[in-house]
């Protein structure tokens, strides 16, 4: 099923530096299609061009959603029901490289074959084409070892590479009208547009979530923006230090010479954004002395997070965040009476926002996103122990001094050596 954001209809004036003729091009063969780019880029977008452009239909687009595969024996049941219901459809994987490797290999040895593995007698594949969804070149995915060289050739023969937003700068406003006019549809109301001063500040904006961040930030601003209003830089939280945190990433040292990366350079991923932004967030309020509970506030962004990342249905989002639908329906209330506190922070914006990012993207099979989470924030906060008391980090933390305590004593228990964790108390 296609989420939201991978619903981007109709053509914006956006050739992604060539990306769309490529596809177009690609249509006319049976070559399976590598489609790469950073996240938010618009690579669904690009599929369904090449979809569309082969004589699909909207209903024989099948997204296979490898985020979603939970052990190995899932993702090969789930691939093989897609093998035997494909006849005359794209497969889009979404994400392969988050498969296990005995997956990978065995969607590699069937798509070589084009023969059903696991039967008794030798099934060929019916007629499908197979399109492939990645963050980054083949050659670095291998390079770090989270893609199978067998997969990665299976798809290496004419890659699609979508470049980011950044390097699209004249189609930054095509899309965000585009997506306005979206998302006012579905909600039933009329927004006059974007102010000048709105125009201007997305021009200069770096745009390191792409697409997916240019409607984060229109839905946001549509949720707290009555209708008729025009869209500020303030409603799209699009101020001087916004843009001033984003765009102070550097690319950092290349480990693996001639590592290759994405076209158009490096760009950082949600979690390193969120780690920089965070690390701001308790820099500035340890020195105003002000204890917003920013862990509290987390664990409230990602639960939110994970019910839109599942349309909404507490079990698979409980699941997701390895806890029990129970507590999900017990939590809800409690992060709803802080929503106004949440909204009202203007230091909390852009966290809230790489969270929605984050989690996203994130595959099943790891730590549970809420326990990910803490741990980032309570290193960030022990990083800051020479200038902070234990009370002040708890607060920031949102916690009592006890609670504080116990987890850091759990943090360092799985992260420090027995002797360093005793030694530290």
């Amino acid at each position: 099923m296609l989420t939201t954001a991978d619903k981007l209809e109709g053509y914006v004036l956006d050739n992604m530096e060539g990306a769309v003729d490529q596809a177009a091009f690609l249509a006319r063969t049976e070559t399976p299609v590598a489609i790469i780019g950073a996240r938010g880029t618009g690579k669904m977008y690009i599929a369904r061009i090449l979809h569309t452009q082969a004589g699909g239909c909207a209903d024989s687009l099948v997204a296979v959603d490898c985020r979603e595969f939970r052990s190995r024996d899932d993702a090969n049941r789930r691939i093989r029901q897609a093998l035997l219901t494909g006849a005359g459809k794209t497969l889009v994987f979404k994400s392969p490289q988050l498969m296990s490797a005995d997956a990978q290999l065995k969607l590699a040895r069937q798509m070589a074959t084009r023969l059903l593995a696991d039967t008794d007698t030798p099934t060929y594949l019916p007629a499908v084409r197979f399109v492939a969804l990645f963050p980054e070149t083949l050659q670095a995915l291998v390079a770090q070892g989270l893609l199978q060289r067998k997969l990665a050739s299976a798809f290496a023969a004419y890659p699609i590479r979508v470049p980011p937003m950044r390097h699209r700068q004249r189609a930054v406003l095509r899309w965000a009208h585009k997506i306005l006019s979206q998302e006012c549809a579905s909600r039933s109301i009329v927004v006059k547009g974007f102010t000048p001063e709105a125009e201007q500040a997305m021009r200069q904006h770096p745009w390191h979530g792409n697409i997916s961040e240019i409607r984060q930030r229109v839905v946001r601003a549509l949720e707290q923006k009555p209708g008729g209003e025009w869209l500020t830089p303030v409603d799209l939280k699009l101020y001087l230090g916004d843009r001033a945190t984003s765009g102070s990433l550097e690319p950092p040292l290349q480990a693996l010479a001639g590592q290759e990366f994405t076209s158009g350079g490096y760009s950082p991923s949600a979690w390193e954004e969120l780690e920089l932004a965070l690390g701001e967030r308790v820099n500035q309020l340890l020195l105003a002395q002000t204890p917003l509970p920013l862990g509290t506030w987390l664990e409230d962004e990602i639960v939110l997070a994970a019910l839109v990342r599942y349309q909404g249905r507490h079990g698979p989002s409980a699941e997701f965040l390895q806890t029990s639908r129970r507590n999900i329906v017990r939590w809800l209330p409690v992060i709803a009476k802080r929503q106004s506190a949440r909204d009202g922070s203007a230091l909390w914006q852009e966290p809230a926002r790489l969270v929605a990012d984050w989690v996203r993207g994130l595959g099943s099979a790891g730590a549970s996103p809420l326990l990910a989470g803490q741990e980032l924030l309570l290193e960030l906060l022990e990083a800051q122990r020479e200038v902070a008391t234990v009370e002040l980090r708890a607060q920031l933390l949102g916690v009592s001094r006890p609670t504080y305590g116990r987890r850091l004593r759990e943090w360092r228990a799985l992260t420090w050596p027995a002797g360093q964790a005793e030694a530290h108390g």
